[in-house]
């Protein structure tokens, strides 16, 4: 049996955060059943994770998720997340006073047994970025001492795992509105205002010697931040013309080559479906790092969990892309920066940021673009403006 200590929170990277463990182990071919007893849960986490569930869904026999709705700390939107999943998903809530509270994610195999216990609730900032602890217990199955910490446990919790519990509720439309209609479950946005956190600007201003340092903190992985779409932004901030001057431009790419704009042209062009940020017109800049660091360093960044790709940060951002002054629409684009220091490209300062066209290869692999140029302006809406002329 290994213990180990997972620990987030007190420092920013928090790489044994609890969700990164989870992510790993549910794309894991070792085992065949998943089960998360949890508190409370959010939107964030179960809209994060739902890539991941679905691709678990080919490996697992069973996938459980059983949560709490105590104190209003699981909302609506997040139940309503929860039941898309289409996995075996309960609410456990009784009216007497003690709260459901327990934060256990167990991982099941033919051999392999892994189970996580700590303070870490299935929401975003749970698995990510509170300052939590929790202990990865690990073991393989046929040892007595083993099998009988196992059984220990599946005993003491048999009536939410088998679901025979009067106290489970299974999560369908019928069963949510009925606990909204109660006024049990809040709606999200009730669900933030209770537990926002006071910020300075709201903190009253009395006069006191209490001085609170600033610290830097955890970020939630980009796929854990609510999947935005095309209709989440006005049409107007989109479709009509947008006043932009040369002291807002973030980037001036120079000439586009076919390779920027994937187009192959035989055996010397590949398509790489991506551009590298070079510098272009920039002047006095640090391309290995600028784009990561500057242009797009408040997007929260995130390390593949692949240990062959872990030196790959991502992260997603929407692109506002005109060509000849004509808007061709907002594309969600895929961001990339490659972290290894002791490259060959690297040490002869080749750019180590790349971003892929995703849906927008269709409008950029074209001949009559070659030579014009990409000028990129700040974000309006939570949108990068880009001009291809």
């Amino acid at each position: 049996m290994k213990i180990t200590f997972l620990g987030q929170g007190l420092e920013s990277e928090s790489k044994n955060a609890v969700g990164h463990y989870l992510i790993k182990y549910l794309k894991s071919s070792s085992f065949h059943s998943f089960v998360a007893i949890s508190a409370f849960a959010s939107q964030a986490a179960i809209v994060g994770l739902s890539d991941t569930i679905e691709e678990a869904k080919k490996a697992f026999k069973q996938l459980t998720i059983i949560v709490g709705i105590d104190q209003e700390g699981t909302s609506k939107e997040t139940l309503e997340e929860i039941l898309k999943l289409n996995v075996d998903s309960y609410i456990f809530y009784q009216t007497e006073s003690p709260i459901f509270h327990p934060k256990i994610y167990l991982f099941e195999g033919d051999n392999d047994v892994k189970i996580i216990l700590g303070s870490n609730n299935l929401t975003g900032s749970g698995l990510f970025t509170n300052v939590e602890g929790a202990f990865l217990v690990e073991f393989t199955s046929g040892d007595v001492e083993n099998d009988s910490l196992l059984t220990e446990f599946k005993n003491y919790y048999k009536s939410l795992l088998n679901f025979s519990d009067p106290n489970l509720f299974k999560i369908e439309d019928s069963i949510i509105n009925d606990f909204v209609l109660k006024g049990i479950v809040p709606d999200e946005a009730t669900r933030k205002t209770r537990y926002a956190k006071k910020s300075e600007n709201n903190i009253a201003t009395e006069s006191t010697s209490l001085s609170i340092p600033k610290r830097k903190v955890a970020t939630l992985p980009y796929i854990f931040k609510k999947k935005k779409t095309i209709q989440d932004f006005s049409n107007s901030a989109i479709n009509s013309e947008i006043f932009i001057t040369d002291e807002e431009l973030l980037w001036d790419s120079g000439p586009l080559t076919e390779r920027d704009l994937n187009i192959p042209t035989g055996s010397t062009t590949n398509a790489t479906g991506s551009i590298l940020l070079k510098k272009g017109k920039l002047k006095e800049i640090d391309q290995r790092h600028h784009f990561r660091d500057v242009i797009f360093g408040s997007l929260p960044w995130v390390n593949d969990t692949n240990a062959s790709t872990s030196h790959l940060q991502r992260t997603t951002a929407f692109f506002a892309i005109f060509i000849g002054g004509i808007s061709q629409g907002v594309f969600p684009l895929l961001l990339t920066h490659n972290t290894k220091t002791d490259s060959k490209s690297y040490k002869q300062k080749n750019s180590m940021t790349s971003l892929s066209w995703g849906d927008a290869k269709s409008i950029i692999a074209k001949r009559e673009l070659i030579g014009k140029s990409i000028k990129l302006y700040g974000h309006l809406q939570d949108i990068y403006i880009m001009h291809i002329d």
